[in-house]
């Protein structure tokens, strides 16, 4: 995380305030302590699948990740509010399912953790 590395959390909370909450809404902290900003993590993965998108067109495609990556492509398809990112929780080894049609992202699934239900989308 920057230079909050080697921070302890009480102290980075205490000197900065709720950085994670800080991050998903674009504060300047975030980038003046050279962590990656949201909108950049939101453009980044953006680019990945739409590239995975058009090389695979019609397939599906698995792509496994972590948790901001995950809020990053909601983000971009529900479009909710800095504070619903901030708050919403994303299962270990859960699936969140995107369906891709005419170069338009809608949301399937959050946090499924049973794909069967989904397999004719």
């Amino acid at each position: 995380m920057g230079l909050f590395s080697g921070m302890h959390y009480d102290e980075m909370l205490g000197k900065h305030g709720n950085v994670f909450l800080k991050f998903y809404q674009g504060h300047p902290i975030v980038e003046e302590n050279e962590i990656e900003t949201f909108a950049s993590v939101k453009n980044r993965v953006l680019d990945i699948v739409s590239y995975c998108s058009k090389k695979h067109d019609g397939e599906t495609i698995l792509l496994v990740t972590h948790m901001d990556p995950i809020k990053s492509m909601i983000s971009t398809v529900l479009q909710p509010r800095p504070e619903s990112l901030y708050e919403m929780v994303i299962r270990n080894a859960s699936l969140t399912i995107l369906k891709n049609e005419q170069s338009s992202f809608s949301m399937v699934a959050i946090n499924s953790m049973n794909s069967e239900r989904y397999s004719d989308e």
